[in-house]
Parts: structure tokens; C-alpha cells; sequence
């Protein structure tokens, strides 16, 4: 009987640490975190994101590398908006300079009613 009590006690404790392991290898926010380090590798590097209102360009972003559709961690549903990282241009020159490097990528969102061209620029001159 009592040997019965250890026994079970050792599976309840190797349990209980296997569950913990899986947790924290393969939870929902592992594994997309596992995804999305796998397209970023795989991805564009020198994507270029630009923005219009009225037909005139407004914004861009240099050296995306990719351009990814939010999805949710437990519902598995799209989300209404794309997001990436990339530096931005702010004169709208199409060449990346010191100043615009030195700021580092930065996080944006776009809307789905947006009007955005994405695109692999091969090349991005640098200043």
C-alpha cells in the first residue's frame, strides 16, 4: 500500500512537470512565435510599403520585411488590419538615410479600407 502511495505521488509530481514543460514549449503563443520567426526568415527584406490619399503618395516605409494579416492567439480568426516593422522614409526620397536609419524600424498598422502598395525593392540605396 504504501509503495502505491510513492508511486503515485512520483507520477502526479512527473506529471504535473510535463505539463508545465508543455506550456511552456508548445502554448498558442510559442508556436506563433515559432511561425513568425520562421516567415520573417523566409520573408521579403527589402519590401517597400507606401501609402496614398488621393492618389499622392503620404507615407512609406523602407526595408519591410515582411507584411503580416493580425491574427488572434486563440480564435484563429483575421483581424481587419495588417501590420509589419520598417524604417520610414520621412522626405518620401526613396533612399534611406543616416537620420532615418538612426531612428530604427518602426511598428505600423493598416487599416483594411487603406490604399498601400507593398513591394520587393531588390535594392534600397542607402545615404
Amino acid at each position: 500500500m504504501k509503495k502505491a502511495i510513492i508511486v503515485f505521488v512520483i507520477l502526479l509530481i512527473l506529471a504535473f512537470g510535463l505539463f508545465w514543460v508543455y506550456r511552456l514549449l508548445f502554448s498558442p503563443e510559442r508556436i506563433n512565435i515559432i511561425g513568425r520567426t520562421i516567415e520573417t526568415t523566409i520573408g521579403f527584406e527589402n519590401g517597400v510599403v507606401e501609402f496614398y490619399s488621393c492618389g499622392k503618395l503620404i507615407k512609406r516605409f523602407l526595408k519591410v520585411e515582411k507584411l503580416t494579416t493580425a491574427t488572434g492567439t486563440y480564435q484563429k480568426q483575421t483581424r481587419p488590419y495588417r501590420f509589419g516593422y520598417g524604417y520610414i522614409d520621412k522626405n518620401l526620397d526613396g533612399i534611406l538615410n543616416k537620420d532615418e536609419k538612426k531612428l530604427g524600424k518602426v511598428y505600423f498598422e493598416i487599416p483594411s479600407q487603406r490604399d498601400y502598395i507593398y513591394y520587393d525593392a531588390k535594392v534600397i540605396p542607402e545615404e
